[in-house]
């Protein structure tokens, strides 16, 4: 495959693929789950050249969007994936992985009668588990409060992982040098922003 070409047509491979399918090697690699318009994975590929950089997203405009950013800059380390994230993980990727999965700013879906559309349910932490590292991080960030308490209590009651952070499982999150577009706005309106770390168990 081209490796400056940051789009990745996975029907292109055998499943599981693995990074070396994608990358050619076998650095350290993050994952983030629904990327938006690309501009945190962009940050961060550049930064840090070591890692690999594999971002999904399932809404086209934006993969379009963050495919077109990312090859003006011709990073060896990032690629995009136009793919719904469950089922990748179900049936895409190799089993442990991805060292790191990051999910920024995931829907809320506010309303109780809309709540079943949350992404972070029994079934998607067994996905993350399964792609993940033995060593393996999952990240998420939100600006609900509520969300946040429940996305912890899910993890917790999954037995897969165990929060990084002590009770509540969460903390406010600080200014980071790579921040999203969702993050810089909620950050620029004083909007709190919360962050919670869980780490695989053996």
């Amino acid at each position: 495959m081209n490796l400056t070409n940051s789009a990745v047509d996975i029907s292109l491979f055998s499943f599981p693929i693995t990074r070396e399918d994608i990358f050619g090697n076998r650095n350290p690699l993050v994952l983030e789950i629904g990327f938006g318009e690309g501009e945190f994975l962009i940050d961060a590929a550049q930064c840090d050249r070591s890692r690999n950089y594999l971002g999904l997203e399932i809404k086209g405009g934006r993969f379009r969007k963050a495919v077109r950013a990312a090859e003006k800059l011709s990073l060896e380390n990032l690629r995009f994936v136009h793919v719904e994230a469950e089922i990748a993980l179900r049936q895409v990727f190799r089993e442990k992985m991805f060292d790191l999965v990051l999910v920024n700013f995931p829907d809320p879906w506010p309303k109780k009668k809309h709540s079943k559309h949350r992404m972070f349910n029994r079934e998607f932490i067994g996905c993350l588990a399964k792609v993940l590292m033995g060593s393996g991080r999952a990240v998420i960030k939100t600006d609900q409060l509520s969300y946040i308490k429940q996305i912890v209590s899910e993890f917790e009651r999954s037995g897969l992982f165990r929060p990084a952070y002590p009770s509540p499982g969460f903390i406010e999150a600080r200014t980071g040098e790579t921040e999203t577009k969702f993050e810089k706005h909620f950050r620029e309106a004083s909007q709190k922003i919360f962050s919670a770390i869980f780490l695989t168990l053996p």
